[in-house]
């Protein structure tokens, strides 16, 4: 079980009042959540990075043109 489940699992209780436990699951629940989008859009920035720095003939290996290679290499973060 990854580290997200087990917290979701904890936040999820059948009580409807508020427990200090809880909170303190949803709230680390979401910087875990936010932690990885992150840390995926930076891999996704280095990756573009390294595209654009392939030559021809490792571009065409891939079955890249150099203007396909360009295009995705500048992307933006969020894209």
């Amino acid at each position: 079980m990854s580290t997200l489940s087990s917290v979701r699992a904890f936040a999820r209780t059948d009580t409807s009042s508020f427990s200090l436990g809880r909170a303190v699951a949803l709230m680390a629940g979401a910087v875990v959540v936010g932690v990885e989008a992150v840390m995926t859009r930076a891999e996704l920035a280095r990756s573009r990075r390294q595209l654009a720095e392939l030559d021809e003939r490792l571009l065409r290996d891939i079955g890249l043109d150099r203007g396909a290679a360009r295009h995705e290499a500048t992307k933006r973060f969020w894209s």
